[in-house]
């Protein structure tokens, strides 16, 4: 067989050795479809791909079947035959063993429209170089890249323009400081929400340094306000004395809070909020957090939080021992609370299943906690923490306070 047709158009050999190695269409079409990032680059730069040569490969002229099977599958993936597809150029050759025969000596996409026609795209490619020429138009700082990201470009060809018209707001008000319905664009309500990973992408690219900052969050990245997540706290005992929060239970904005020491001796860290209002008393100076899905987020940005101890409370389940261990990540003295082998054997008529979760491997648990952790993935386990008998949680949560007490 030819090296190089294995090479250029991926033809594999399955079954006994036969010698057929022209183009067939199944390599026709798989070369096709590889070249078409290369056509929308072009498209991009502004040049044409076209004609686009094909690989032919070897031709079998000493095997008249092969060649005859060869000659009509080629045929049938032409635009004489299809009105679109390859233009086949032939030659009357005289072969070693059957005197003259007709062979292929040239197979090429002569235009983009027998291209685009032949894998049923040209819509999608008339589209792309609209989105281009309009990109050239209002924005051309976008066009490198447009040619960097062809096919995450095409993908976004509905909504293009509206992306364009927010890069071009942001280049002429930079760090804008409103929300971002503020921003008095004809696009939808929601759309600058809904596209933040193009967006950011297509803005890294536009803006100069001082239009963004270096932080990972879209709206802290290019200067947008953010609805800030409200935290609900609750007093587990007496507050200490003179703390700036009183009340025995309240809520405030995560970035209040991050400016505000409360200064507790013990955090509990809990998902649920039926758990959150029956945590026993813990003792002065003791404060409960409800997580509310928003764990790591919420504690990993509470600076008084770097110096107490904290304990989390979820689910024993495959997520519940993921949001664990990224909240160690961030918090490294974090403790797991009622989520051990113990209290799962407790509760088993309170088992449900747990659902699919990523399997994101939690590198900062305890061996125990990993053990766990595999079990409830591989048995699907799942105990919800509102399950957990107060009596048992009492007790438990009276074990933790001694050890904390103890400097434990």
């Amino acid at each position: 067989r030819s090296s190089a047709l294995n090479c250029c158009n991926g033809w594999r050999s399955s079954g006994p050795p036969r010698f057929h190695p022209m183009l067939g269409p199944a390599d026709l079409k798989a070369f096709a479809r590889r070249r078409y990032r290369d056509a929308l680059v072009a498209i991009v730069e502004d040049r044409s791909l076209f004609p686009l040569r094909v690989p032919l490969g070897s031709v079998p002229t000493d095997d008249l079947a092969a060649l005859k099977e060869g000659n009509a599958a080629l045929e049938a993936e032409s635009v004489a035959h299809l009105g679109c597809g390859v233009t086949v150029t032939w030659s009357v050759t005289k072969t070693r063993l059957f005197n003259e025969q007709r062979v292929p000596v040239q197979v090429e996409f002569h235009s983009e429209g027998d291209y685009g026609r032949y894998l049923k795209c040209l819509d999608e490619i008339h589209a792309f170089r609209a989105a281009v020429a309009h990109t050239r138009r209002e924005l051309p700082a976008l066009l490198p890249w447009m040619a960097r990201h062809p096919l995450r470009a095409k993908d976004k060809i509905s909504v293009w323009p509206d992306l364009v018209q927010v890069c071009r707001h942001f280049i002429a008000n930079p760090m804008p400081g409103c929300y971002t319905r503020e921003i008095r664009l004809p696009i939808g309500s929601k759309f600058i929400e809904e596209e933040q990973a193009t967006l950011r992408a297509l803005l890294d690219e536009v803006l100069p340094a001082d239009g963004r900052t270096e932080a990972t969050d879209f709206h802290a990245r290019f200067g947008l306000k953010l609805d800030d997540m409200q935290i609900r706290l609750r007093w587990l005992g007496v507050p200490p004395a003179g703390n700036p929060v009183a009340l025995p239970d309240c809520s405030a904005p995560l970035h209040i809070l991050a400016q505000t020491n409360l200064a507790p001796c013990g955090v509990f860290v809990v998902e649920n909020k039926t758990t959150f209002l029956t945590l026993p008393g813990m003792g002065d100076g003791w404060l409960a957090i409800w997580g509310n899905g928003n764990s790591v987020p919420a504690c990993g940005n509470l600076p008084w939080l770097r110096e107490c101890p904290l304990f989390y409370w979820g689910d024993i389940d495959p997520a519940g021992f993921q949001i664990l261990a990224r909240l160690r990540n961030r918090l490294p003295q974090t403790r797991s609370a009622l989520m051990d082998l113990a209290t799962l054997e407790a509760h088993r008529t309170w088992w449900g299943k747990a659902g699919n979760v990523a399997d994101t491997y939690p590198d900062t648990l305890t061996h125990e906690e990993k053990a766990l952790y595999l079990r409830v993935r591989a048995e699907s386990i799942q105990l919800e923490q509102e399950r957990v008998l107060q009596s048992w949680v009492e007790a438990r949560c009276s074990s933790l306070r001694q050890q904390v007490s103890d400097g434990q």
